[in-house]
């Protein structure tokens, strides 16, 4: 009996064992698979194949869903333009990586990239609606695109776009396109179209004086631009012909009080 109940511990042992063995070299096989799957889909990347390495990088996904190969495969998605579902692979990426230690330099890296495509997304996606005339929406997804965007030239072109949105949203919100051409002129006080879209905002709220003193910084930064050369002289006459009509006006008045 006693030798019975050994002999039952040894071949449980023995299959335990066997077990083991069999796992870990499927789980060999599979990180092998996987490898060898995501470098076939990168050369694919890189040779512009991107149909057959979404193919390929979604097949390496099944092996391991890990934050690299969700961002592989997001690349991939973006370069043919299928903005929406590239964003919900950055942002797997970005859930699997931040299940990882987040003080690792090289996990921060990785998290800024993702981040910074996420918001390239939401800025083509609204360029996309802005061009079609949907300006509403355009902006709104440049504003998802800034709580993004870690990168300051990206950050800038999200929210040069957001005010031009505002400039011809329906209703116009004017005051809203100042703040961020603003904002850009903060970050970079050398822009020159953050001066123009600014001066166009107060030219829309009659602000004259201020629009012509950023149509000449715009200009000045950019000599060459004949929009901004235009925008000066419009100003100017603008002003000029307000300035006439007012003293037209005082003149008349005071005629008036003679009478």
């Amino acid at each position: 009996m006693q030798f019975k109940k050994h002999l039952f511990i040894y071949v449980f042992s023995l299959f335990i064992l066997i077990a083991g063995i069999s796992f870990s070299a499927k789980a060999s096989y599979a990180l092998l698979k996987w490898q060898a799957d995501y470098n076939k889909a990168i050369g694919l990347f890189k040779n512009k194949k991107y149909n057959s390495a979404l193919k390929i990088s979604k097949e390496a996904l099944r092996e391991s869903k890990n934050p690299e190969t969700y961002e592989l495969a997001a690349n991939v998605l973006q370069f043919l333009k299928k903005y929406k579902l590239s964003t919900h692979y950055y942002k797997r990426s970005l859930a699997e990586v931040l299940k990882l230690n987040k003080n690792n330099k090289n996990t921060g890296k990785f998290i800024d990239s993702v981040k910074n495509s996420i918001a390239l997304n939401y800025l083509l996606r609204g360029n996309g609606l802005l061009k079609s005339g949907k300006i509403n929406p355009a902006v709104m997804l440049y504003k998802k695109g800034l709580k993004y965007a870690n990168d300051r030239y990206l950050s800038d072109i999200l929210m040069l776009n957001a005010a031009m949105g505002y400039e011809n949203s329906k209703p116009n919100h004017f005051k809203k396109a100042l703040y961020y051409a603003g904002n850009v002129i903060k970050n970079n006080p050398k822009n020159a179209y953050a001066y123009f879209i600014k001066g166009r905002a107060e030219y829309s709220l009659k602000e004259l004086n201020l629009s012509l003193q950023d149509f000449k910084t715009a200009y000045k930064l950019n000599p060459k631009s004949k929009l901004f050369h235009n925008a000066v002289n419009i100003v100017k006459k603008d002003i000029y012909y307000k300035k006439h009509k007012e003293i037209s006006r005082i003149k008349q008045s005071s005629k008036n009080l003679f009478k």
